[in-house]
């Protein structure tokens, strides 16, 4: 079948709009909806506000008759659609994909109407859910012989050979040829094999193509290879059909012996987990923005993460493929009991777990970045109930069902007596190859005496015990990885990872945070995407002989008690600018870093040296103002140094975007890092300004910072800076030149031209 985007050109009534307004997919409008202290969804939304969406499409389609299938890839949620006034489906889940064949409810050569209304449920989740079609639409069309969406499956059991397996679905009674070739990323044909088929009316007609081919080059996250695999149905000597898919050459399995082989090789995942969206955009994901976030993945060490706690989008699948990230791919976050409020998952399962399974399942089995299907995650049953026993072989086998290739899991949590949790899991976790344990590294050996052909991950980890959590890791063949959480900062279960300081208050283990808190603030990236000083932290755990870097503690703070959630980080800045005040006081300094041993020199002077202990070096020092410099030594030899000056006040705004242009279509985006900046263009790390954003020639589509706790309205052009940085995403309808200016009161501002092509 033929697929094509069908995103533009809706009209959209959101809850609070009095009319039908224009709009491109994918769209959320809960995220400029203005957020509420006392809004339904609360701290676990961010104290968004949702409701009532109404979409409507309308198109035209030819005279002759063919075959239509409406792909909705996400829409959050409860959503309904109809065509022509005429019921077409109902779809709960907020994240599972949605096919519906409307081919009977379609008029040919006249215009055809779709409306899909969305109810965005709160409370529903534990994070910022959005609202509306926040993922691409798609149509599929085709004649009356056709290879539909999900009912292609290709597999690689070893690294030489490819096996097909169709439903060739017909409406009438044929005898056809079916043509496949093997075709290089470069295009070059590689392998070609065909089969004549005999084709019932009204049927899926099974039948399987195998190859055999040397010297295929495998996937993986180093040389994510792609090739592409293209099926040609004919019937008397013409091409009625064309179906292309791109697969990956690769091969994974695990045992507590081995480990995870990936392609026959050990393979240790350096997993992050992450929520779907994407700040100012809300859960809108545009291409642009799920690229921008696993790029900055992928470049800060990680070649794994986690879709936190629902399928992702079809095109987050499609990037990592292409750039080489693996996948955890999970399904639900709660069974048939609820996490947070009445309309939580729960009240759908019973009568939807086994479609949404297939959703999922069948949409996301041939790519090459998914290794493995999570059933769930800290699901209340899991912790030895009869009823969590009973469905856990009943979830993994359904999975199976549709992909035997890949593994299966399911993360849980210790919550009850050190002891009495490893029996109770023996059940649930039995249909399992590999057991999620979320903030259990210290059971990892002491499970393996009980359970010697367990195999395990970190499905969920600490910042703050990173070092120990990885370092069990390595130790272990049985643990194949770990996934921090989280990797990238989300909206919703506000304040989760948060501090304080003893004056400003004590806090005892993980809560929520009062109005106005918006993000978690547990992500190695804050929400704009910068970097947080764990990523450093882990970066140079995970890779290695990384650049060291210099973080402070404000000298305010110095020797005082220091509280947090557990998922906090410590409350340090890459900073060497402190008042005059200051000027002698001692300053609590670190540098994280694999080295043997770090020196430090400040404005020419040596300190003297220290010593990492797990991964962190410190040092006291007395504030001067100027340069505080440090010089990394392993086995001996220099292997990094980094520094940190004392900047001036502020005096401009600098504006930098990430890309030189952008295409000229409403949905390319284009980002740029903005920064408040003294006189010779150096950030002020603490710069909390007020900036304005002007677009002219495009649409500014939101400014923000990466503080978790504002009153910053994304709906407007305002912002406040957060450690002197916040963002501005833009995109355009037309070609020529845009033009981005930023201003703040007493600072001088700045503009970019960007090209539209």
């Amino acid at each position: 079948m033929q697929k094509k985007c069908i995103s533009k050109d809706w009209m959209l009534k959101g809850p609070l709009d009095l009319e039908y307004k224009p709009v491109d997919l994918p769209n959320d409008y809960a995220i400029t909806m203005p957020r509420d202290e006392y809004a339904a969804g609360g701290a676990n939304n961010g104290y968004y506000q949702s409701g009532i969406g109404t979409y409507v499409k309308k198109f035209s389609i030819g005279e002759e008759k063919k075959h239509y299938i409406l792909d909705i890839d996400g829409a959050y949620m409860c959503t309904n659609v109809k065509v022509n006034r005429k019921e077409a489906g109902m779809h709960p889940h907020g994240y599972t994909p949605i096919l519906i064949d409307i081919t009977d409810k379609l008029n040919p050569a006249q215009e055809n109407t779709i409306v899909i209304t969305t109810n965005a449920l709160q409370c529903s989740t534990r994070w910022y859910s959005g609202a509306g079609i926040y993922r691409d639409v798609f149509m599929w069309e085709s004649g009356d012989i056709r290879i539909e969406p999900w009912d292609l499956f290709i597999t690689t059991p070893t690294l030489r050979k490819v096996n097909a397996a169709y439903e060739i679905s017909s409406d009438r009674a044929a005898e056809v040829v079916l043509r496949a070739r093997i075709k290089s990323a470069d295009g070059l044909t590689v392998a070609t094999s065909e089969k004549q088929i005999t084709l019932n009316p009204d049927t899926k007609t099974p039948i399987n193509i195998s190859f055999e081919i040397d010297g295929l080059t495998p996937w993986d996250v180093e040389n994510p290879y792609l090739y592409t695999l293209c099926s040609d149905i004919i019937e008397n000597g013409c091409k009625i059909e064309t179906d292309c898919r791109k697969f990956g050459v690769r091969t994974a399995t695990a045992d507590a012996e081995n480990g995870l082989l990936f392609n026959g090789k050990p393979m240790k995942l350096r997993g992050g987990c992450i929520h779907h969206d994407h700040g100012v955009l809300g859960a809108a994901d545009f291409p642009a923005a799920c690229r921008r976030k696993l790029t900055k993945l992928k470049n800060a060490g990680f070649n794994a993460i986690r879709t936190a706690h629902n399928p992702p989008s079809l095109q987050l699948l499609e990037i990592c493929d292409e750039i080489g990230l693996i996948v955890m791919d999970e399904v639900f976050d709660a069974w048939r009991k609820h996490k947070c409020g009445a309309f939580n998952y729960n009240r759908y399962f019973d009568e939807w777990w086994k479609r949404d399974i297939e959703y999922m399942v069948k949409r996301d089995r041939n790519h090459p970045c998914v290794l493995s299907y999570s059933t769930g995650n800290e699901i209340p049953e899991s912790n030895g109930s009869d009823e969590g026993n009973e469905l856990s072989p009943l979830l993994a086998n359904e999975i199976r069902k549709y992909d035997d290739t890949r593994l299966v899991t399911s993360a849980t949590f210790q919550n009850t007596d050190y002891e009495i949790w490893a029996e109770r899991t023996r059940t649930y976790f039995a249909p399992y190859d590999i057991c999620g344990y979320n903030y259990m590294y210290y059971r990892y050996e002491t499970d393996h005496e009980l359970f010697p052909k367990r195999v395990i991950w970190g499905s969920e980890t600490h910042a703050l015990n990173f070092y120990n959590s990885w370092n069990a890791v390595l130790a272990n063949n049985h643990v194949i990885g770990d996934f921090t959480w989280t990797a990238y900062d989300n909206m919703g279960e506000v304040g989760t990872g948060r501090s304080l300081w003893a004056r400003d208050g004590v806090i005892k283990g993980i809560s929520t945070a009062d109005w106005p808190w918006r993000t978690c603030y547990q992500g190695d990236f804050d929400l704009c995407g910068y970097r947080r000083p764990q990523s450093y932290f882990r970066e140079a755990v995970f890779i290695g002989n990384t650049e060291p870097r210099i973080f402070t503690t404000h000298p305010e703070h110095y020797g005082e008690d220091f509280t947090g959630t557990g998922w906090h980080w410590y409350d340090v800045y890459d900073s060497w600018t402190f008042d005059d005040r200051y000027i002698g006081k001692p300053v609590k300094c670190e540098v994280y870093t694999d080295a043997d041993e770090i020196k430090w020199i400040l404005n020419g002077r040596e300190l003297g040296i220290s010593k990492p202990v797990k991964a962190i070096a410190t040092l006291d020092v007395n504030y001067e103002k100027g340069e505080l410099s440090v010089i990394a030594y392993k086995d001996g030899r220099e292997c990094g140094r980094s520094a940190l000056h004392t900047v001036g006040e502020p005096a401009a705004v600098k504006i930098e975007p990430e890309t030189n242009g952008l295409a000229a279509d409403n949905r390319d985006l284009c980002y740029l890092d903005i920064f408040v900046t003294d006189s010779n263009g150096d950030r002020i790390p603490y710069a909390e300004n007020e900036l304005t954003c002007y677009v002219e020639g495009g649409e500014l589509m939101g400014i923000f910072s990466g503080n978790p706790c504002n009153l910053d309205c994304y709906g407007s052009n305002k912002c406040h800076a957060f450690d002197g940085r916040a963002v501005a995403v833009v995109r355009a309808k037309t070609t020529g030149n845009l033009t981005v200016t930023v201003q703040s009161d007493g600072l001088t501002s700045a503009a970019v031209n960007l090209k539209k092509y």
